[in-house]
């Protein structure tokens, strides 16, 4: 079987691949322009009727259908290891959430069924959760980064060799991972800040204009906050979105061709400078439907942890675990499911868009003829 084509771009030295023990070895080739590294003067992406398919898509510029298909048959062609790390993953994510959302809401029931408590007393009593809260909210979001990015990671690895029909078993997927894992999470964090940071500086001014006037009893400082809020609101979306799709191919070319967490974000966006509503599009839309998704076959479960919670009695300490568990394990059911296919789709709208740019597809078919 013939090596996968070279994850490194050209002229930066990185890693090969590593071959399997007991294969025989070979002399070490220059990368080859339209390999996973980035090429210097690519064409573009050929596009033939019977193009080639040796693994889950065919090797040309794929339409939206093909792409879902594909994310679909790289889980399907590698159940054992994806589903794994992503059970791992959602448990991780949904026991630190249920418990800070138990404590949060278990602090709001006992004021609830307190009466004699004043409005005093209920501020103070938030005010005495408040860092706790929020150092658990903290501990929460950096468990969910460096989670989602080990799975972010692994999905790409595992979908770049099965778009070539091969399957990488959960080991190797770990090794390649683990090699990267900082400089991942580094690239979350940076993801998940940078645009957090842009519609906070957007929202702030209009926020601070609204509760100055309501403390100060100015009905005009209000209206305008509020004019000022729906204004900064309005292109903070417009600016999330359009910073989220620029960025949106980072992880895949930090883990496929070896870049720096600065060079992922050059490369993520100048392959995204083409295309940019097509990325959109397919990202928002393949958000959408998992969320509608999850929605409907995760409603039964909170349904049930309701009514088994009204069962055993709002005043019960059995009843938000009782709530929260039945609720979360439909949460964390459908979530290993659909993480992956998220994951999948991302990978493989990298792999499009250098078929697009590149001409990814020729160096691919190459390989999977040899």
């Amino acid at each position: 079987m013939s090596e996968p084509p070279s994850w490194t771009a050209p002229g930066t030295g990185g890693q090969q691949p590593v071959p399997p023990q007991g294969a025989p070895q070979k002399a070490p080739q220059p990368p080859s322009p339209g390999g996973w590294g980035q090429p210097a003067g690519a064409p573009g992406g050929s596009w033939a009727p019977a193009a080639p398919r040796p693994g889950i898509i065919p090797l040309r510029p794929l339409s939206l259908g093909e792409l879902w298909d594909g994310a679909f048959r790289a889980v399907r062609s590698n159940p054992k290891p994806l589903l794994g790390f992503s059970a791992v993953v959602v448990v991780i994510i949904t026991a630190a959430s249920m418990v800070l959302s138990g404590i949060l809401q278990g602090r709001v029931l006992s004021l609830e069924q307190d009466p004699t408590a004043s409005p005093e007393q209920v501020l103070s009593a938030f005010g005495a959760d408040a860092p706790g809260l929020v150092g658990g909210y903290v501990l929460t979001t950096v468990l969910s980064l460096v989670a989602t990015a080990v799975l972010t990671g692994v999905v790409t690895v595992s979908v770049s060799t099965a778009v070539l029909g091969r399957r990488t078993p959960g080991a190797e997927l770990w090794r390649r991972v683990r090699e990267r894992l900082w400089a991942l999470v580094g690239l979350s964090v940076l993801i998940s800040v940078v645009p957090g940071i842009a519609v906070a500086a957007l929202l702030v001014p209009g926020l601070v204009l609204t509760v100055g006037g309501a403390v100060g009893g100015s009905g005009g400082s209000v209206a305008g906050g509020v004019a000022l809020l729906l204004l900064g609101g309005l292109v903070a979306v417009a600016l999330g979105l359009w910073l989220a799709t620029r960025l949106l191919l980072a992880p895949a070319a930090l883990i496929l061709e070896g870049q720096g967490v600065g060079g992922a974000v050059k490369r993520a966006w100048a392959l995204s400078r083409r295309g940019f509503w097509r990325l959109l599009g397919i990202w928002l839309l393949t958000a959408v439907c998992i969320a509608v998704v999850s929605g409907v076959v995760g409603a039964p479960f909170s349904i049930v942890g309701g009514l088994a919670g009204m069962a055993v009695g709002i005043g019960s300490p059995l009843y938000l675990p009782v709530t929260l568990g039945i609720t979360g394990i439909g949460t964390a059911l459908v979530s290993t499911v659909v993480y992956p296919l998220q994951s999948a789709v991302t990978a493989l709208l990298y792999v499009d868009q250098r078929m697009r740019q590149e001409g990814l597809d020729v160096e691919l078919a190459r390989s999977a003829a040899q």
